[in-house]
């Protein structure tokens, strides 16, 4: 029987101890939810300060108990490197991988087509084997392996949806509609307009 793919972000212990009764994707998404396993993280920063960094080093000693594990130095490039709101979070997961990776752990991020990031510690060895078991639902990634940039959407007055892909820490300044010429960032970055934010 093939291994589902969540059982990659838990330890073997973790996996015997597994309820062994059916649940739904979305049941076990709750399950591993509710008891940590995975981290939900809305893409504008950390819901109480530290959240992210808590759940790193608690999930991190699971699986390398012996390991310190100090992501101060995350902290501080994160909040250096973010321009934007929704720049902390994925600035912060980067430099917090480095630290784990170098204890033979890595972020995975369950991509759930939403604009929360969805993630969890694994040990390295087994980032092949979580792509592997991937599917429909549980789409899990190592961290690191997107392209660093940013897709803005904004929907027009007019009716026209706009699209720019830049890097991360870019701002998007001076931009108007490419069908009307409204424009839509002014020469702060600001827009009157909802701007959807999905980084790739």
């Amino acid at each position: 029987m093939k291994t589902a793919a969540f059982f990659y972000v838990l330890s073997a212990g973790e996996q015997q101890n597994f309820p062994t009764e059916e649940f739904s994707n979305e049941d076990t998404l709750n399950y591993l939810l509710d008891h940590q396993f995975l981290l939900q993280i809305d893409w504008k920063g950390e819901a109480y300060l530290n959240e992210i960094g808590s759940f790193l080093q608690h999930r991190a000693i699971v699986f390398n108990p012996e390991a310190t594990f100090d992501f101060t130095v995350a902290y501080k490039m994160a909040n250096d490197q973010a321009v934007t709101p929704g720049d902390f979070v994925p600035s912060l997961l980067k430099a917090s991988n480095h630290e784990l990776k170098n204890k033979g752990l890595e972020i995975v991020q369950l991509d759930l087509g939403n604009d929360s990031y969805y993630v969890a510690v694994m040990e390295k060895s087994n980032s092949k084997q979580i792509k592997k078991a991937s599917d429909k639902f549980w789409q899990f990634k190592p961290w690191g392996s997107q392209t660093g940039e940013v897709l803005y959407t904004v929907c027009c007055s007019c009716g026209s949806m706009n699209v720019w892909q830049l890097k991360m820490g870019e701002s998007l300044t001076d931009d108007t509609c490419q069908e009307c010429g409204t424009v839509i960032f002014d020469s702060e970055g600001n827009s009157i307009f909802k701007v959807s934010k999905d980084y790739i």
